[in-house]
């Protein structure tokens, strides 16, 4: 059986983020999504929390983590890992707990920053997986560029709308095989479809702000 997942969800366990429960279940109903993966800022408990409220879907617990080196996303994580550390020591701490290292909008160059192509090349024995479909790139030619970086070198390729809001939750999403743990993920990583179209990034970034200035994260 074949589901689709946003891989790059923010809720209101990130600073700027506005996503409750209710909130995620009903745009997953309507987006026809099985499920997310929860990757708030320096976070694992709102992936925790949701996976733990919403049983009707399949919630991948991780954390976009803020390195000294940029932002890699760790999925399946049971614990925080700290910001702030090295790259390669951020992706050993999300291997050392059975997570999936995944480099989200690599090619996004608005961003300050990020890691360069060199260093992407030096780590990618460290990286499992590319986001080449991200919702909201400031650049926007930063999702081809990142799809022909990650097949020149072999990474399996995910997809997310990166949503801080409910209504761009599913914009972008994988399709792929049904698994049932990390290795399963892998393995139909490898076979998965990416899907989905780029939306404002700046009707993105009110959103944030709107969600830093209503509410403090719990």
């Amino acid at each position: 059986m074949r589901i689709r997942l946003d891989l790059h969800v923010h809720t209101i366990y990130s600073h700027d983020g506005s996503i409750d429960p209710k909130g995620l279940l009903e745009a997953c109903r309507r987006r026809g999504l099985d499920g997310v993966a929860v990757t708030d800022h320096d976070c694992v408990r709102g992936g925790l929390s949701f996976a733990a409220e919403l049983p009707d879907l399949l919630i991948i617990p991780g954390s976009e983590i803020r390195s000294a080196e940029g932002e890699i996303i760790g999925l399946f994580l049971e614990e925080d890992v700290p910001p702030g550390l090295s790259a390669p020591e951020t992706m050993a701490r999300i291997h050392e707990q059975g997570g999936v290292v995944v480099i989200p909008h690599p090619f996004d160059y608005v961003k300050l920053r990020r890691m360069t192509a060199k260093r992407l090349r030096e780590l990618a024995g460290e990286i499992d997986a590319l986001e080449v479909l991200n919702g909201k790139p400031r650049y926007p030619g930063a999702n081809g560029r990142a799809a022909r970086f990650a097949e020149s070198l072999g990474f399996p390729a995910t997809a997310g709308s990166d949503a801080h809001a409910a209504d761009h939750v599913g914009l972008v999403y994988v399709e792929m095989e049904e698994f049932f743990d990390r290795e399963g993920f892998m393995a139909s990583l490898r076979h998965a479809v990416v899907k989905g179209e780029r939306y404002s990034p700046w009707a993105s970034q009110l959103d944030r702000w709107g969600a830093r200035l209503r509410r403090e994260r719990p």
